[in-house]
């Protein structure tokens, strides 16, 4: 019971988040609002047949595999990241698969992304540095920070300030920072879903992002194997997945077809 007041104080000292508040308090009292958030195993079972490794996916996606690593090709900035990270007081999120959102922002010369979920800023990082390379590219960002672990200070911490001009975060839940940024961008060329990993979230954000997408752009989803819905996302717009494994987790990547 005191964690949930605390909760429900942190959230109250927060305005910005009072939708996400009665998003949440709504759907605990809804009836029968359960969801499939309880098909991990299927899910990861399913992904685990499917899956390849970064450089497979690569070669499947663009034609080729990563050139480098990233965190060879920008060593300097990657040591200075870990460094901030280790001194760091907030635990927060890992790096996930840096080499799969470099290299496929740079074939699409991306210039305008969306990612959900920042945390200490590690995919950010790794799409500023290709977005970098085109004039007037953006990246929006949505995060919700953490409950109760006051981490707001060190959102996107591992992002150096020479490659900020182009990302603007919108700290806000998916369900308020997601319009904004749609609003804000149009088309998008990319997104990676990283945040609200629940069945009902990302079956919520999913389509949101879908329908802002290029064709031939790239969705993107990560720790797909935490429940079926990026399995039952695949089904409903009827396109093919590659399962990207890194780290023992798994990233969903279907490409978006281009209508002839």
């Amino acid at each position: 019971m005191f964690a949930k007041l605390r909760t429900l104080l942190w959230y109250l000292s927060r305005p910005r988040l009072y939708p996400q508040l009665i998003y949440l308090i709504t759907l605990k009292l809804s009836p029968g609002s359960s969801t499939p958030d309880d098909t991990g195993q299927e899910a990861s079972q399913w992904c685990a047949e499917l899956s390849v490794d970064t450089n497979t996916a690569l070669e499947q996606l663009i034609g080729k595999p990563a050139l480098k690593p990233i965190d060879y090709l920008f060593a300097n900035v990657f040591e200075k990241a870990a460094s901030i990270v280790r001194q760091c007081p907030i635990e927060m999120g890992g790096p996930g698969d840096l080499d799969l959102l470099y290299w496929v922002a740079e074939y699409l010369r991306a210039t305008k992304v969306i990612e959900t979920g920042v945390a200490y800023g590690w995919s950010s990082l790794a799409i500023l540095l290709s977005l970098r390379n085109r004039q007037g590219s953006k990246l929006f960002s949505t995060d919700m920070p953490y409950p109760n672990r006051n981490n707001d200070q060190y959102v996107g911490c591992v992002v150096p300030p020479e490659i900020r001009s182009g990302w603007c975060i919108l700290r806000y839940a998916d369900r308020q920072g997601l319009p904004r940024a749609l609003k804000a961008l149009g088309t998008i060329d990319m997104c990676h879903y990283d945040s609200d990993k629940s069945y009902i979230g990302r079956m919520w954000a999913y389509p949101i992002l879908w329908r802002a997408l290029r064709p031939g752009g790239f969705f993107i989803s990560d720790d797909i194997g935490d429940n079926i819905a990026f399995r039952e996302f695949s089904k409903m717009v009827a396109c093919d997945p590659i399962v990207v494994t890194n780290s023992n987790k798994y990233i969903g990547v279907i490409i978006k077809p281009i209508c002839k």
